[in-house]
């Protein structure tokens, strides 16, 4: 072979690109265009709107297939929200669909439950089965129940309002924002949530919320702020988060003393004149002066006392927000997963409202979101206003304040998830508890091991799907409409509903057969689009091709804006003038100021801490665990601790060490850093599991006994390099329920940290469920709903 030299291959490459243009035209260069083989160039992929659900904010995007298998996803350039971006998440969740370890048909258990024997029977056979279960115990529906965690309603609730029963539990609220967050908002502002304007604010102030990893819409906008307006972003977090390391300050405030910091700035603005009186007079249910004398007791220096945050960092701060005019305010889990979490909530809201940042340019934004219909006709409201959340719901069955006949899960794992989480997993094994357990996962997860009959749903990327989310200053629907068939007899938990519901009421005599009229979730989406007020009846056809509806320009790839002709597309702002806000009075309606330290943190000896569990970018709740390229990014889970504190301990980085709370404890390593407060320590989510699959279980090996000759994936039987799994901490976590919403405060439970002893191993996990049933008692006495 001839010699070539740096001067003769760019002569040669400057020659093909003259030869071959087309060839060099990168596909990653044409933003939400075609895609094509990796080797075979001129063999295109085909590609399909997609809808992501594995979180709140719905990022649409494009799936790209090829001979009837996805090859990869992308964001929607022209998307309004996501602007071509998707995150991790999104990125991997196509993996799913040929997951080696998924359930590719219905399983009937044959052993007793939890033993792992499992018979597969055909789709008849199980229709039928649900279905005389569902038809005996119509005479009380309301034995009936469904354990539902989507983010979105998949039909699961639409059946609970056909059959009548108003028995729904939730693991989370539908939206975005946690149930406390919600709370405060619906009850100030009238909405679920808010949209903090980033991009053209100058100054935010963040409470506990971890934008940069789990907010990826938001996320852009943020760093779009930061670098073109050069805001400044002011961090309180017991954590140093992705987003605290991001920040210009971070304060590593004692956990739940967020709310007096907040209310003593809002003292100090409004004492300095900094407030917008005409704003507060004319928009609140408060006068500016009365509302100044109401905060005159938050002060500074109980702020510091408090949260260890020095009183003149504390006015600093205030005066600097206040004086920026475009200032908003973002809080999240950080704060609102505490037993003040309302009471602070409440008041890093009043920040935005008393210096006027609600709906402005730069301030906290009112939703804008289509609410997407269902198909019609609907049926009568029942489980459907349910807002119950799940936790204290196995201890009231064990209680007896529950009769349960059937129990459906849907899209939710309290098995793992829940705070005493074993508990769940004490009672779902008992059929004198639950005679008959139902669950639609499309993976065998600790919760659906459990059951009596599994009936897969289909993943993400084969589901027919439409949604909204309030994730930008313009509204958006996006939808999916799959290029793939469901692998195996998965089938979509609407179809398999509908089939239920057919099989109880054959004749339509019941009433219900007429609320499952559409022939399949293609018509059921279109029918859902159809009905949407806002959409015309060319939106479904639009978006089968743009993914997105309505099309509010294209996406300029310098700037990343969305540019309609050659201006970037404005935001319309005082949304709420002149017809005020969807409250009683039409007003913001400031509800009691007050914050009250937890009494159980007043006197932490030198080994106790406050445990905070977070989330990371690159896991999803439990429903990621066994995406493949996720989990090698991230699989372990090692406390957090502060190095000074950890070293007078005699516990050195990456030792074993022993986490003890009220009800048992658990063992794991230690990973000492200065970024987390001294009398905190923290550990993340997602990961620990126990079932799921073999990347779960960080496990090549752990095949499962359902699985099907075809499931196959040699990278994972060979790649998959790493033995630690993590460890989970809620078997541990005992119930405490805020008594407002019901959910669980998961950032209050204290426990102790030391060496580990003789005979412990990684991994270990010893809890009395005893205990757990206690603490319901004594702090609910059987009446915690």
């Amino acid at each position: 072979m001839a010699d070539i030299d740096r001067r003769k291959f760019m002569k040669l490459g400057a020659a093909a690109s003259v030869a071959c243009p087309v060839l060099l035209n990168a596909m990653e260069l044409d933003l939400g265009g075609q895609d094509f083989h990796q080797i075979r160039t001129f063999h295109p992929r085909r590609r399909k709107p997609y809808l992501c659900t594995l979180c709140p904010y719905f990022d649409g995007g494009f799936t790209y297939a090829e001979d009837g298998e996805i090859k990869k996803t992308e964001g929607n350039p022209d998307h309004i929200a996501t602007r071509g971006k998707f995150c991790a998440k999104g990125m991997a969740s196509f993996f799913s669909a040929t997951d080696p370890d998924r359930i590719l048909a219905p399983l009937k258990r044959v052993g007793a439950r939890g033993s792992g024997q499992w018979q597969e029977i055909s789709w008849d056979e199980a229709i039928a089965e649900v279905a005389g279960r569902v038809r005996d115990a119509l005479t009380d529906v309301d034995s009936i129940y469904l354990n539902e965690g989507g983010f979105k309603d998949g039909g699961t609730v639409r059946f609970m309002d056909t059959i009548g029963s108003k028995s729904v539990i939730r693991s989370r609220l539908p939206s975005i924002g946690t149930a406390p967050k919600q709370a405060v908002l619906e009850q100030v502002l009238g909405f679920k949530t808010v949209l903090p304007d980033f991009e053209h604010t100058k100054y935010v102030l963040n409470f506990g919320a971890n934008i940069m990893e789990t907010a990826l819409p938001l996320a852009q906008r943020l760093t779009d702020g930061i670098v073109n307006n050069r805001l400044k972003l002011v961090t309180f977090d017991v954590r140093m988060s992705n987003t605290a390391g991001r920040s210009d300050e971070w304060f590593p405030v004692f956990p739940g003393s967020d709310g007096i910091i907040a209310l003593a700035m809002a003292n100090i603005i409004m004492q300095k004149g900094l407030a917008d009186p005409d704003f507060i007079d004319t928009w609140t249910n408060y006068s500016s002066e009365q509302l100044a004398v109401d905060l005159e007791k938050f002060t500074p220096e109980q702020a510091e006392k408090a949260s260890g945050v020095p009183a003149k960092t504390i006015r600093k701060i205030a005066l600097e927000f206040a004086r920026s005019k475009q200032a908003t305010v973002v809080s999240q889990n950080g704060i609102s997963w505490h037993r003040n979490g309302i009471d602070t909530e409440m008041a890093c809201l009043l920040l935005a409202v008393i210096t006027g940042n609600i709906d402005t340019a730069g301030g906290c934004c009112l939703p804008r979101q289509f609410n997407v219909a269902t198909p019609q006709p609907v049926p009568a409201p029942t489980g459907s206003t349910s807002k119950r959340l799940n936790p204290v719901f196995p201890f009231e069955v064990k209680d007896g304040l529950h009769r349960v006949q059937v129990f459906f899960n849907h899209m939710s794992n309290p098995a793992y998830s829940s705070p005493a989480a074993s508990y769940w997993r004490e009672v779902l094994k008992d059929p004198e508890l639950i005679p008959y357990f139902v669950d639609f996962s499309p993976f065998m997860s600790e919760t659906a091991e459990l059951a009596d009959i599994i009936l897969p749903d289909v993943v993400d990327v084969e589901r027919h799907d439409v949604g909204s989310s309030p994730t930008a200053l313009w509204p958006w629907v996006s939808m999916s409409y799959p290029e793939i068939e469901p692998r195996g007899m998965a089938q979509d938990v609407r179809m398999t509903l509908k089939k239920i519901v057919e099989a109880i009421d054959p004749d339509g005599s019941r009433g219900m057969r007429q609320y499952w009229a559409f022939s399949d979730t293609r018509q059921s989406v279109k029918q859902a689009v159809d009905a949407t007020p806002g959409m015309s009846k060319r939106s479904y056809k639009k978006m089968r091709s743009r993914g997105t509806w309505p099309q509010y320009g294209k996406i300029d790839p310098a700037t990343r804006q969305i540019i309609n002709n050659g201006e970037p597309v404005e935001a319309e702002y005082h949304t709420y003038n002149p017809a005020g806000f969807p409250t009683p009075s039409g007003k913001i309606e400031i509800q009691t100021l007050a914050w009250s330290a937890n009494p159980a943190h007043g006197d932490l000896k030198p080994n106790e801490f406050v445990l905070t569990t977070f989330k990371v970018a690159c896991q999803s709740l439990s429903l990621t665990s066994n995406l493949k390229y996720l989990s090698e990014l991230w699989h372990s889970n090692p406390l957090w601790i502060n190095r000074g504190v950890a070293r007078k301990s005699g516990i050195g980085d990456g030792d074993l060490v022993r986490v003890t709370s009220e009800v048992g404890h658990m063992v794991t390593r230690a990973w000492l850093t200065e970024g987390i407060h001294p009398q905190t320590i923290g550990i993340s989510t997602s990961v620990g599991r126990t079932a799921y699959g073999r990347v779960a279980l960080a496990d090549p090996h752990a095949h499962a006994s359902f699985a099907r000759k075809e499931q196959e994936d040699p990278d994972i039987d060979h790649n998959l390099w790493w033995r630690d799994g993590g460890v989970s901490a809620n078997d541990i976590i005992p119930i405490f329920i805020d008594p407002e919403t019901g959910a669980q405060v998961w950032n209050d439970t204290v426990v102790t940290v030391s060496p580990a002893e003789s005979g412990d191993s990684y991994g270990d996990i010893s809890v009395d469920n005893t205990m757990h049933f206690a603490i319901y008692k004594k702090l609910y006495g059987g009446n915690a709903a």
